[in-house]
């Protein structure tokens, strides 16, 4: 399944073939500094590893809910996830994303999220995505905004630990009003 975001980028599903472009793109710390579960240094093995998560959440949840974020000759530049709640909340979910730096700036990212929300409110029935970032990530707050989003917490005090530091957190939240 893909998903059209422009004329010049899509979604679609994550591939083995995959693992050299993801490694190669998280080799920049500045790609990952701001995430949580993405490790640095980045290797072929922990792209492995990941593929096989991706393929495994595909199987359990009987639909991709992890992207990769493709130019228009095909070739992975980022990722893009929407975790589904848990029980109780499977009307919500999580968007979590990246975007190799020689993307940024162009509006990319932007245009990602809002094409994610918009299937998840339509193909998945969520009525509320939420996104938890660090304080100190802007550009993420930017994006954000841009798509919509509206700031639920300004401050989670001590949320997040990366390579030995705290990080406080501020979480986004985007509600389908027209949801019931």
């Amino acid at each position: 399944m893909s998903i059209h975001v422009s004329p010049e980028i899509h979604l679609s599903a994550i591939r083995h073939e995959d693992r050299e472009a993801i490694t190669a793109h998280l080799q920049d710390r500045e790609v990952s500094r701001y995430t949580l579960l993405i490790p640095y240094p980045y290797t072929l093995e922990n792209a492995d590893t990941w593929i096989t998560i991706v393929a495994d959440d595909v199987e359990r949840n009987g639909r991709a809910t992890i992207w990769a974020i493709r130019d228009k000759s095909g070739r992975l530049i980022g990722e893009v996830e929407l975790s589904p709640g848990d029980r109780g909340k499977e009307h919500c979910a999580e968007i979590g994303y990246w975007l190799a730096k020689p993307f940024w700036g162009r509006g990319i990212m932007t245009a990602v999220v809002r094409a994610v929300v918009e299937h998840g409110f339509r193909e998945h029935g969520l009525l509320r995505i939420i996104a938890p970032i660090f304080v100190v990530n802007g550009a993420s707050a930017r994006v954000l905004e841009k798509a919509g989003f509206h700031i639920e917490a300004p401050l989670l005090r001590k949320q997040y630990l990366r390579d030995g530091q705290i990080f406080d957190g501020r979480l986004y939240v985007l509600i389908n009003e027209s949801g019931s």
